[in-house]
């Protein structure tokens, strides 16, 4: 065994060596003669003084009495339903009938927001519900019944039981709505301006020619069709001269015109160039002298030296 083992071993005795010496001086010197405690004497009996004696009387024997008897009744079950239906009221008296008008609709009634089918509806009474009446029309043909603290409507009385409604005033009946305006119609198609003449210039032209006067064209209608019979004047100041009638009609006595194309007319003024502002007029004429009515506006055609022949066309329009 190593020393410091042997050491510790030797300070563990000395240790305990130092404690038991120290516990058996204590002993030694403890005092162990203490007095025994002395005990109290029991408390001496001392008889009470004699009390005078107390006698209890007999009580009387009561006769008991006879309780009766109770008879029974027998109750009929008319009698018991009865006396039931007599407690059950004094218990639960039935209820007092309403006495404010009032209505009810035996199946969904519709509301409208016045008195007849003119006017629009506004919501539905269900079935079997009871509604407040306020009001009447002039006949109490309907009813005015409140739908809500702000809001009332209007049932007809022919499709609701209604009470108590003596006493119902006559309200204010709403205006009846505007009636609605009819749709728009699709305004027609204007139909087309007739022209202010019978016959229109549809174009002219000029073309040289050192060697005549002369005024000619086609005379067609609307749809591109030649125009026979028609006269074409030619004026220039207080001078004037009327075509033959366009196309192969032939006129005089020698038949002129007779081999045109159809709508084709023709003037021959001079064998010269006749200088002047010349006007083109559809007319209408008997004999190619007199005018009896103009037929087309007068369409100015300037004939120079250097120009003179003019194409002008016409179209009729009816």
């Amino acid at each position: 065994m190593k020393a410091r083992y042997w050491s510790l071993a030797i300070v563990l005795v000395l240790v305990n060596y130092v404690i038991f010496a120290t516990l058996f001086d204590r002993l030694m010197v403890a005092d162990f003669s203490g007095e025994y405690a002395t005990r109290t004497p029991d408390p001496t009996f001392t008889p009470a003084p004699a009390q005078p004696l107390v006698i209890i009387p007999t009580p009387t024997p009561v006769t008991p009495q006879p309780t009766p008897t109770a008879t029974p009744v027998v109750v009929t079950s008319s009698a018991a339903a009865a006396a039931n239906s007599a407690a059950g009221d004094s218990v639960n008296p039935p209820p007092e009938p309403a006495t404010e008008p009032q209505l009810v609709a035996p199946g969904a009634v519709n509301i409208r927001s016045g008195p007849g089918l003119n006017y629009k509806v506004i919501g539905t009474l269900n079935p079997d519900r009871v509604a407040a009446i306020v009001g009447r029309n002039g006949n109490a043909s309907w009813w005015q019944i409140k739908i809500s603290d702000e809001a009332t409507g209007w049932v007809s009385n022919s499709v609701v039981s209604a009470s108590n409604t003596d006493g119902v005033s006559q309200a204010e009946v709403p205006p009846l709505p505007a009636a609605a305006a009819p749709p728009p119609t699709a305004a027609p198609p204007p139909e087309p301006q007739k022209p202010k003449y019978q016959f229109t210039p549809t174009g002219w032209y000029d073309d040289t020619n050192y060697g005549l006067t002369r005024f000619l064209g086609d005379i067609k209608d609307t749809a591109g069709n030649p125009v026979n019979g028609v006269f074409v004047q030619a004026s220039c100041g207080t001078y004037s001269t009327i075509s033959y009638p366009s196309g192969p009609v032939g006129w005089g006595g020698y038949g002129e015109s007779g081999d045109w194309p159809a709508g084709f007319y023709d003037i021959t003024i001079d064998s010269r160039p006749v200088p002047c502002v010349w006007t083109l007029t559809v007319v209408e004429t008997d004999d190619r002298k007199t005018v009896k009515a103009r037929l087309s506006e007068s369409v100015p055609v300037e004939v120079t030296q250097e120009k003179s022949i003019i194409t002008a066309n016409w179209t009729k329009n009816w």
